[in-house]
Parts: structure tokens; C-alpha cells; sequence
């Protein structure tokens, strides 16, 4: 068969996955440490990266390449019926206002069509993580009052919210809806897999709450996974004898960690008090969300760790899923095809194999088990049990030597290669993106064969490819790669003066081409990124603007506006977490 060679005489990989060992001898290449730079990468018609760049930017808005409209939907303290309460700009809602609207803090998100169809382009639901809140922000006297009031609200403003979306004479609107909700720090929860029934989990008070992060992918069944990764927020003691355990540290739990001080009127959250609430939060989610009495499912057998990032992809009809957290990678493979285990008694990300990843040197890779009695995880090592295994996943990664990565974010992967795709924000001086081929193509592969897909560009920024600390990748049905960064994060950093505000790129895979589609509003976080199965909208998540910490100074109670207006700009408001809905004026594809 005839291959099709890019500019460099190689077949390129789009034809060589056409053949029938094309990605086999691919990923043998990459394991024998044969570099595959990124003019290799598989291209999907239509996939290049052909819009102006926009430039680095100060201001407190959104900026869109020219032929692009941008508009705000979903902000924080939207109420989620007509008839629900409306957001008082002074942030005076208190928190039985606050549970009947959309919450802080915006993280990842997705759309999940009405049908694949073409209503499903122009109808169907928003699932939005909040995962963090600025109590400056989100309380009108700045959050100086140690109240159970205050810490009611904090608790109602995380988690999640599902909302109906619509396109309606050119543009998306939140609609009125049953299935409208929201997930929250309080919400019923239970618990499916291998610690079903286990004492530490489902003892005492029972499964309560649903921590917001940025991790969020979709099954091929139609649900919504969502991973909570700020544990240590909401954890604290106010008890000096008490001693944090190694398990604790691993997972960032302090006496005084707390942001928020729940502890103070939660006892739930109180660590000397509730020994074992902790060890109830740090799974993977599943959220129906189209049956809003559906309670969340936190399913135990892909491991309990502080979720970065999620995505999900088959292996011979199984479901893998992706994970990362602060420090590691991590991929659960199930044990049945999902189309054969989908019952309403059964799931399946209820039986698998979870297994961390060792990233090598020579381009290679390798999947290790996290096993009971198999490298080093046995009791001996203080490892009595899968179960301890599960609940311990982070300090198993460790001690079975996974690689220890520099804050990796959320990973994609690609539609047609089968390429992952994963942004690590605190490598060398602005953060990376690694691509890996799983063996022989297949999701369920325990070798690997990996490269870095690409660094911020120039430093003069001619290209529009400068960028730092990638958060996230996505990419859509049209093989585009969507990279958010979170600048804010970098804090004092010198590069926070060179690099601006936050911003979304977009990537070619073919060529390794980078450029600046969007930036945000002032100490924002580019957090999250969705499109419509025929990819003419994209929604983007825009977390915080505005919010303390960020270089360009503090809010106060007195001033919240001090950093941020964004998106009203009224006198006497405030900032808000959004969504941003972008088209372009011609009704085309978004990206080209």
C-alpha cells in the first residue's frame, strides 16, 4: 500500500494507522527510543491551525481572533430556574439562595449533546465543575465572619452544576429545565466497586458531599465523570495533639490546611475528630446527568487520588480512563466491555485494573499494576490490602516507581491516532505537552511509547506560541488540540509580567504549530473546554477572575473590584467564574 509522505519524506501517520500493523510498528519505534517529533503526528481533515493569533494581553476582558464573537453564559450565582433567586452583586445571597444557583470557582466542563444528531449541535446540557472559591469574593463582608452561615455557603457553591443549553437565534442560552441541578459539598453520595460497604467509607454519618475539580470526562455511555482534587481545602483541626499520618501528608492534610475552616462548624471535616471523612473524598465521580434524582456514584475501583485531570477511551469495547493528579499518571482498565455490564445494578468502572505510569528516559514507558502483593505493595511496606491499595493510591504510585511528574493537568486523546495527549505546567520555564502511543495502539497496552509534543514558543512571541503552566488539553472531533494555561498560579514568577492573562491555544498535531485563539479577563484561570459535536461552538471555562493572590493586587470587602469587573464591568459589582461561548460570525468551524 502507498503512503501518503509529509514534507520530510516519512509516511505520514495518518496512512501508516490505515495499514494493519501501522500504529505496532509506531509504537515499537518509540520504544526502541527512535524519537517521533511532532511533524509525525496524525492529521484529521481540517485539523490545521490557520486563524490570526491573538496577542498577549492586560486587559479585563475576552479577546477572540478577528471574525469571532464571544459571549458569557452561566456566570456564578445564575439562578438555575426562572423562578430561582437572583445574584445580588454585593454577594449578599446567603446559602439557601446559593444551592439554587450555579456555583463558584469554574473548572472543567463539558457538553453533552441532546442526541448525535443535528439537534444535538444546537441542544443539550452543560456540566460545569466549581472547584475552588475566593471567600473575599464570594461573601459580602469578605468573608471575615468565622460563621456556620459562611461555611454553609462555601460548601453550596462547590461541586457541580447541570444545566440545559440552547442555541436560539444564533446564541446559547441557559433554559429552564428538570434535569437543571446542583452537586454540592452536601449532596447524598454512594459508593460502588471494590470498598462498597467498607467501614472507613460508608460508616457513621454516611456518604455525604461532592468536592468541584478541574478532572471531568464523558463515558461512551453517556454519564460524566468529575474527579475531586482540593481534599485538603476543607480539612483542619483545631486539636494541638493532633498528628497528621503519612497517609495524611500524602494527600496534603494539615492542622492548619484548611481554606475554608469548615472544621470550625462541620465536625465532619474536623481531623481529629472525623479520623476517617478524608478517606471519603478524592474519587472518581460518575454523575447521570440527564436523571437529576440519579445520587453521584464515587467509584472506588479507579483509586482515590487528588484528580488534575480525566478522559476516557476503549480498549476492544473496555472502558480505560485516564487519570492524573499533582504528582502522577494513572490509567484504570476495565474488566468487561461496557455495552455488556451496563445494567442498572452494574457498572463498568466497578471491576478494572488500575495501574500508574513509569515514563523512561529512552522514549519508552511502562504500566505498572497497583496490585496488593506485587511490587512492593505488600504488607510489608504498610500495604494490607487492595483496599488499602485503593484508598492509598497516590502513595502506592510512589513506592511502585511511578514517574513523578511537575503538576501534569488534564489529558486528551485523539480521535483518530489514539495518541494521549498531556500538559505538565511546572517543567523547565513555562510547562510542556507529552504525547504517548500506547502499544500496538491499543488502550489497554501495558508499554508505552512517549515524546514531548511541544514547549512555549518564541520569546518574542512573533508566532503567538508563548505560553505557560497548560492546565489542560482537549481536543475535539476534528483532531484539534485546545490547550488552557492558568498563569495566575505561577504567583511572583517572572514570567506572569512577559506571558499576561491566561489563555486558550490551539494546536496542530500534524505540525506541531501553536498559536493564542483567546485570552481572558485579569487573574483569571482558562480552566476548562468543550465543543459541540460539529464543533462551529466552543465553551470555555473561566475560573476566578479577579480573585485573591493574584500578582495584580487583592480584593477586599471595601473593593472586590480592585483586580477584575470582568464580565459586567458594573459599578458596584464584582467578578465572576463564567462560561464563554465562542463562533465565529460566519457560522464555520472554530479554529480554522
Amino acid at each position: 500500500m502507498a503512503h501518503r509522505t509529509n514534507d520530510h519524506g516519512h509516511p505520514s501517520r495518518r496512512a501508516a494507522l490505515r495499514t494493519g500493523a501501522g500504529l505496532g510498528t509506531l509504537a515499537a519505534a518509540a520504544l526502541a527510543g527512535v524519537p517521533l517529533s511532532p511533524a509525525h503526528a496524525a492529521p484529521v481533515d481540517g485539523a490545521s491551525v490557520t486563524f490570526s493569533s491573538v496577542p498577549i494581553a492586560r486587559t479585563d476582558d475576552i479577546t477572540v481572533p478577528p471574525g469571532y464573537t464571544a459571549h458569557v453564559i452561566a456566570p456564578w450565582g445564575t439562578p438555575l430556574h426562572s423562578f430561582g433567586p437572583k445574584w445580588r452583586p454585593d454577594a449578599a445571597n446567603p446559602a439557601a439562595e446559593a444551592r439554587l444557583q450555579i456555583g463558584t470557582g469554574h473548572s472543567g466542563l463539558h457538553f453533552l449533546p441532546v442526541n448525535p444528531r443535528r439537534e444535538g449541535t444546537r441542544s443539550g446540557l452543560l456540566v460545569i465543575n466549581h472547584a475552588s472559591a475566593d471567600p473575599v469574593l464570594l461573601h459580602a463582608d469578605g468573608g471575615r465572619a468565622a460563621t456556620f452561615e459562611r461555611t454553609a455557603k462555601e460548601m453550596v457553591s462547590l461541586g457541580a452544576s447541570v444545566v440545559r443549553v440552547k442555541l436560539s437565534n444564533g446564541r446559547w442560552r441557559m433554559t429552564g429545565s428538570d434535569v437543571n441541578r446542583r452537586i454540592t459539598a452536601s449532596s447524598h453520595v454512594t459508593f460502588s466497586g471494590p470498598l462498597h460497604g467498607h467501614d472507613v467509607l460508608e460508616a457513621g454519618s454516611g456518604a455525604r458531599g461532592v468536592l468541584g475539580g478541574t478532572a471531568h470526562a464523558v463515558t461512551p455511555w453517556g454519564t460524566y465523570l468529575t474527579g475531586e482534587d482540593t481534599i485538603s481545602d476543607v480539612f483542619g483541626t483545631g486539636q494541638r495533639n493532633w498528628r497528621p499520618s503519612e497517609a495524611h501528608r500524602r494527600y496534603g492534610l494539615a492542622a492548619d490546611g484548611s481554606a475554608y475552616d469548615w472544621h470550625l462548624h462541620q465536625p465532619r471535616f474536623d481531623l481529629a475528630e472525623s479520623p476517617d471523612e478524608p478517606y471519603r473524598f478524592g474519587w472518581t465521580v460518575e454523575v447521570s446527568p440527564w436523571n437529576p434524582v440519579s445520587p453521584p456514584v464515587k467509584r472506588t475501583a479507579l483509586g482515590r487520588i487528588a484528580h488534575n485531570g480525566a478522559v476516557v477511551a476503549e480498549s476492544r469495547g473496555r472502558p480505560v480512563v485516564y487519570m492524573s493528579d499533582t504528582g502522577h499518571v494513572y490509567k484504570f482498565v476495565g474488566e468487561h466491555a461496557w455495552q455488556d455490564v451496563r445494567t442498572a445494578t452494574a457498572s463498568p468502572l466497578d471491576e478494572g485494573t488500575l495501574f500508574a505510569a513509569r515514563f523512561d528516559d529512552d522514549g519508552t514507558g511502562q504500566w505498572i499494576r497497583l496490585e496488593h502483593g506485587r511490587d512492593g505493595l505488600t504488607e510489608a511496606r504498610g500495604f494490607h490490602d487492595q483496599a488499602d491499595v485503593l484508598l492509598r493510591a497516590r502513595e502506592a504510585a510512589e513506592a511502585v516507581g511511578a514517574t513523578e511528574l511537575r503538576s501534569p493537568g488534564r489529558p486528551t486523546v485523539h480521535p483518530e491516532t489514539g495518541e494521549v495527549y498531556l500538559p505538565e505546567a511546572r517543567e523547565g520555564r513555562g510547562g510542556r505537552v507529552l504525547v504517548w502511543t500506547e502499544g500496538s495502539g491499543d488502550h489497554g497496552a501495558t508499554v508505552l511509547g512517549w515524546r514531548e509534543f511541544v514547549r512555549p514558543g518564541s520569546s518574542d512571541d512573533s508566532d503567538g506560541a508563548r505560553f505557560a503552566a497548560p492546565g489542560g488539553v482537549y481536543c475535539g472531533g476534528d483532531g484539534r488540540l485546545w490547550i488552557t494555561t492558568d498563569v495566575v498560579r505561577l504567583g511572583d514568577d517572572d514570567q506572569r509580567a512577559d506571558l499576561g492573562n491566561s489563555a486558550l491555544l490551539c494546536a496542530d498535531p500534524e505540525t506541531g504549530r501553536v498559536r493564542r485563539f483567546l485570552t481572558g479577563p485579569r487573574g483569571c484561570g482558562i480552566s476548562g473546554v468543550t465543543a459541540a459535536p460539529d464543533q462551529r461552538t466552543l465553551f470555555v471555562s473561566v475560573r476566578g477572575p479577579g480573585w485573591s493572590g493574584s500578582p495584580l493586587g487583592d480584593p477586599t470587602a471595601a473593593d472586590p473590584r480592585v483586580v477584575s469587573n470582568w464580565p459586567e464591568h458594573a459599578r458596584g459589582g464584582r467578578p465572576r467564574s463564567a462560561v464563554v461561548v465562542i463562533r465565529r460570525e460566519d457560522g464555520g468551524v472554530v479554529g480554522t
